[in-house]
């Protein structure tokens, strides 16, 4: 057995794991404040009644302008919210929809099964940047981007969250994922960074209304 003294190296890699961790604990903490305080980890689970979003011009990552609910309609849709300039929790967004678009060639739906990431950063989240942000995740032509108008921003992420509460600002975002039916009513509503097999049993029950 070596007893000798433990190499630097091996002192520094533990070092910095314990780092890693403690770094990971405070943002875990500070997460749970946020669903207490701020709408954006709002409630989760099925929406009963389901809702509809009002309507708002979003561009996406080809320069062309879309209403949102014509975005929706005609497709069973997970949404997330996210912004390019993001490097703590939508790094993971990215590549929890990554696992799902690998998944989706096995739901067997009435209607196109899609992803759409939406931008809340308007000033950021340009046409090009989204798109270098969905090439990041090798998204295919199933998954788009798009950002609405700064004045719509608040009153998207307010419909989806289901609650009265402050927002916060963008920086706490939240990781949930929002499922719609093809009619374009908001219906299920994740925890936040689900698991990619629940958003496709979620997309799956929809195909099939």
């Amino acid at each position: 057995m070596n007893t000798g003294p433990i190499p630097t190296e091996y002192t520094s890699i533990r070092k910095f794991t314990r780092r890693a961790l403690l770094r990971g604990l405070a943002s875990a903490t500070m997460v749970a404040m946020s669903s207490r305080l701020y709408a954006q980890h709002a409630g989760m689970g099925v929406v009963s009644p389901p809702v509809r979003l009002d309507d708002a011009w979003l561009i996406d990552q080809t320069g062309r302008k879309h209403r949102l609910n014509d975005l929706l309609g005609q497709h069973v849709t997970a949404l997330q919210t996210i912004y390019t300039g993001c490097s703590s929790v939508c790094p993971l967004q990215g590549a929890l929809f990554s696992a799902v678009q690998e998944r989706m060639p096995d739901i067997h739906a009435r209607h196109p099964i899609q992803l759409l990431s939406i931008g809340i950063d308007p000033l950021s989240d340009s046409p090009s940047a989204l798109h270098e942000w969905l090439m990041r995740f090798q998204a295919g032509p199933g998954w788009n981007a798009a950002t609405p108008a700064l004045g719509d921003v608040d009153r998207i992420r307010t419909a989806l969250s289901g609650s009265s509460l402050p927002l916060g600002d963008i920086a706490s975002h939240s990781t949930q994922i929002y499922c719609f039916d093809a009619n374009a009513m908001l219906r299920w509503r994740s925890a936040d960074l689900p698991r990619a097999d629940e958003i496709c049993d979620v997309l799956n029950a929809l195909g099939r209304v």
